[in-house]
């Protein structure tokens, strides 16, 4: 989460002018350009998640009232060759909140061209088609759309030139900073865990999927500050915010999809004494997605020649089955007044009205955001990914809660594959002041 000061955060909720950005171009530490972008129209959008390397990108249209904002070369103010933008978020009748540096990775100028015809005493140009002693002058205006993402992008550009392995003692946060340094300060949130990483472990090319490996061994995960620093959080948080009803939030809905619904896991190998094929399964026996319920059959299967003997292949069955039923989650897409402050991998409490008349809070991680300063007002638009096991406590859905979840084992970080950690219902008196 952003820093934020106080009126900025009591302004968000109530009547104010339209927010805005202040954007300043800068490449090698300097400025390139005295005056900040004349924002017209903006977007960002900003996702966490096992998949994301880049977190934030942006987009921008601003005014080019002079045409010389759209590149032509690499040494243009506006170029792709290693301009930065530092985004400011000026929330309307309050105070600003820095929000972000961005690196251009697209220029592209919407130009209009005009003409017209000026004196200058002593001109003449054989068969011009002006009179003598004139000059036809030419004048570009127009807008620029720029594309920038945040700064783990040149993190990712940057690859490996050959295998690394870690030194002497290494350890996760020393890796992690190691391999982003010269980029960017790695400030550690409270909450990270720091563990030590074997030398034998070896990074092939991809400098920040290292990264993103490295972190997942101690249940975290990176994202860009509003500084310019970049963030290793952890998935295990309490909620920054309670997005109420009637407050701040708009509105909220959710949608169901049977796709990647299963319920029977088949694991299949090799003999490793005499070749012969293993096959071993084992499905959901109670609940609606029992196999052969109403959902009906619906399989997965793994194949491996690492599985050398049916014991292996019915263990890891269930270790398959486990994590499915532990990463099962309800996505809430949910509009909000504009938040400046959430950033994706944020924990938050979503109030959703239900058809029972009560308000049932659901927490949940943000795993995606996105922003729109094109319209006024410009809100929030959240994905956030709620357990599926928190979404049936909070509804007393205790009927279906206890049938699904006889197939669960008891949660662990360890054991969680997927992308958002388990945490209980949230009461009133967990939330933070």
């Amino acid at each position: 989460m952003r820093l934020i000061d106080e009126g900025s955060l009591q302004a968000l909720e109530g009547s104010r002018p339209t927010d805005s950005l202040t954007v300043w171009a800068w490449r090698d530490g300097s400025l390139v350009l005295p005056e900040p972008l004349q924002v017209v129209s903006w977007s960002v959008d900003d996702d966490a998640g096992d998949s994301v390397k880049v977190g934030q990108k942006l987009s921008l249209t601003v005014a080019d009232p002079d045409g010389r904002l759209g590149a032509w070369d690499f040494t243009d103010a506006l170029s792709v060759a290693g301009t930065r933008l530092q985004v400011i978020y000026r929330v309307g009748g309050a105070g600003a909140i820095n929000f972000g540096w961005f690196r251009v990775t697209g220029n592209e100028p919407v130009t209009a061209h005009d003409s017209r015809v000026v004196p200058e005493y002593g001109l003449v140009v054989p068969d011009s088609v002006t009179a003598p002693h004139e000059r036809r002058v030419f004048t570009t205006t127009g807008i620029v759309k720029l594309e920038a993402v945040d700064l783990t992008a040149d993190v990712d550009r940057d690859k490996l030139e050959a295998p690394e392995s870690p030194g002497k003692d290494a350890t996760v946060l020393s890796e992690f900073a190691r391999l982003t340094a010269g980029y960017f300060p790695a400030v550690v949130d409270a909450g990270v865990t720091d563990q030590p990483v074997s030398r034998q472990l070896v990074f092939d090319k991809e400098r920040l999927e290292a990264c993103q490996d490295l972190l997942s061994r101690v249940s975290a995960r990176y994202r860009m500050g509003g500084d310019g620093e970049c963030h290793v959080y952890p998935l295990d948080t309490a909620p920054v915010l309670r997005i109420e009803p009637g407050n701040s939030l708009v509105s909220v809905s959710r949608k169901q999809s049977v796709d990647g619904l299963y319920n029977r896991w088949v694991v299949e190998g090799k003999d490793k004494a005499d070749d012969r094929p293993i096959r071993e399964a084992v499905g959901i026996e109670s609940g609606p997605l029992r196999w052969g319920g109403p959902h009906g059959r619906v399989p997965f299967f793994y194949s491996s020649e690492m599985i050398e003997t049916p014991g292996q292949a019915a263990a890891y069955a269930v270790q398959l089955r486990d994590e499915f039923l532990a990463g099962l989650a309800v996505e809430l897409a949910v509009e909000s007044v504009p938040r400046p402050e959430l950033q994706a991998g944020d924990r938050v409490e979503v109030g959703c009205p239900v058809a029972d008349g009560y308000v049932a809070y659901l927490p949940g991680r943000v795993v995606s955001i996105r922003r729109d300063g094109s319209t006024v007002p410009g809100g929030t638009s959240l994905t956030v990914s709620c357990s599926y096991r928190d979404v049936t406590a909070a509804l007393a859905r205790t009927d279906w809660a206890d049938d699904l979840t006889d197939e669960l084992p008891p949660l662990t970080w360890d054991r969680m594959p997927s992308t958002w950690g388990h945490t209980p219902a949230i009461t009133w008196n967990q939330l933070p002041d």
